[in-house]
């Protein structure tokens, strides 16, 4: 009796720690449990949205998909996975593809030619070779299209930006790829490299392509600059005749708007006195009947004022009398004293 009632308070002891362990082993898989479900909130910040992919596919649908910034709870991991998209973030990088390392050194002798996999380079329309420097920037725009065919969006950029480049730059020559249409350049290569990017679906956006520097090679940069240099003489040089052409053209036009002036002021003067005189002589006419001794004597008199007038501005003089009938006539010329003429004339 006493070895059975010593098995059985054993087996009672084994049995309340049995119980106790389940217990806490209860307690203990409901705090796990509770800890996996809240690790799955997490926070979408500002310049970005989240996807959550469940067994690696996109969990919802339309604009579901798309969790916008806020505070949001998905099953974690393994069961969903969440993918944070910095839409609202403008990346950069560089393209050194057609750029010579050379170019980068402050002193350095010339390769006598080029050799393709050291010397980056470009052929533009006209046959000719030059050294270009990219600066590109780009952000996500469709974040579905991103996550669905996106995997490494540098190169794919740098491939789409590269083929663009070759392609536009078969439509400049070379001064226009070296300096006169660097904007269109750059902005052209960005439009073709855009397309490409759209036929591929990759979600991704272009927001700048820079030509950040376009060079001629070493081998015939001192030849180009020649060019350069003469063409900007030329170019001053165009712009100081125009500079002086308008310069005279400014001061004809202001001597003969003065003259214009001076002369319509003198007709007006000559008109209005004109005027004063026959409403004068109207005025005796009307006082005076046609005819009359009186009106006969202002009228020669005012007819001799009036030539004496004309005939002191003039130099010389040619009086022609009225020929008498059926008698000879001579014409006499008065002329003025001889002009003296002065040395050099």
């Amino acid at each position: 009796m006493e070895r059975k009632s010593k098995g059985s308070a054993a087996l009672e002891y084994f049995s309340k720690a049995l119980k106790i362990s389940f217990q806490f082993l209860k307690f203990l898989i409901g705090i796990l449990i509770i800890s996996y479900l809240l690790s799955g909130f997490f926070t979408v910040k500002q310049d970005e949205v989240a996807i959550v992919l469940r067994w690696g596919k996109i969990k919802g649908v339309g604009d579901k998909r798309i969790l916008k910034p806020g505070f949001h709870w998905t099953f974690p991991e393994p069961i969903d996975k969440v993918v944070r998209i910095p839409v609202k973030r403008v990346k950069s990088l560089e393209l050194r593809k057609f750029w010579s390392s050379d170019l980068d050194k402050e002193k350095i002798s010339p390769a006598p030619f080029l050799i393709p996999y050291l010397h980056g380079y470009l052929i533009t329309g006209d046959k000719n070779i030059i050294h270009t420097l990219w600066h590109i920037e780009y952000r996500i725009d469709d974040p579905i299209s991103y996550i669905k065919n996106i995997s490494d969006e540098k190169s794919l950029i740098k491939s789409a930006v590269s083929y663009a480049i070759v392609k536009i730059a078969g439509k400049y020559n070379v001064d226009e790829a070296l300096r006169t249409k660097l904007e269109s350049f750059s902005y052209m290569v960005k439009i073709e490299a855009q397309k490409i990017l759209d036929q591929l679906d990759t979600g991704l956006k272009l927001v700048a392509v820079y030509l950040d520097r376009s060079v001629p090679p070493l081998q015939v940069a001192d030849a180009f600059n020649k060019v350069v240099k003469a063409e900007q003489i030329k170019s001053t040089k165009i712009n100081e005749a125009k500079s002086y052409a308008n310069r005279v053209i400014n001061i004809a036009k202001g001597e003969a708007a003065k003259i214009i002036s001076e002369a319509n002021t003198y007709y007006s003067e000559v008109v209005n006195e004109a005027y004063a005189d026959a409403e004068y002589i109207k005025k005796l006419t009307k006082k005076y009947k046609q005819g009359s001794k009186e009106l006969n004597i202002y009228l020669s008199y005012f007819y001799q004022e009036k030539i004496e007038e004309i005939l002191e501005k003039l130099k010389d003089k040619f009086i022609l009398n009225k020929p008498l009938p059926s008698k000879e006539n001579e014409l006499r010329i008065i002329l003025s004293k001889p002009r003296k003429w002065k040395e050099g004339e």
